[in-house]
């Protein structure tokens, strides 16, 4: 099974576990901090591998995954690369 952790920065200067998205039958199913979850989605993420501006929901399966990484790369919040267990 694929799937990318997504981590939030402590005071101390560790990293927690905020969100697991896991890739099953073709959907993306995130579980974890439950506002953090609803926002991915309702609002989606950017695709930055696209020519123009668009956004990506849990229903588009692979391409979402893919693209957390690229979304969440800062300071406070950090994605994975796509793992498999």
């Amino acid at each position: 099974m694929k799937f990318v952790e997504i981590y939030t920065l402590q005071n101390d200067g560790s990293q927690t576990i905020i969100a697991i998205c896991k890739l099953i039958d073709g959907v993306v199913v995130c579980d974890g901090d439950d506002n953090f979850v609803r926002n991915l989605n309702t609002e989606g993420i950017f695709n930055y591998s696209a020519p123009h501006k668009q956004i990506l929901f849990p229903k588009d399966g692979i391409h979402f995954l893919e693209q957390l990484q690229f979304n969440f790369k800062n300071g406070y919040l950090n994605a994975s690369a796509i793992k498999e267990e």
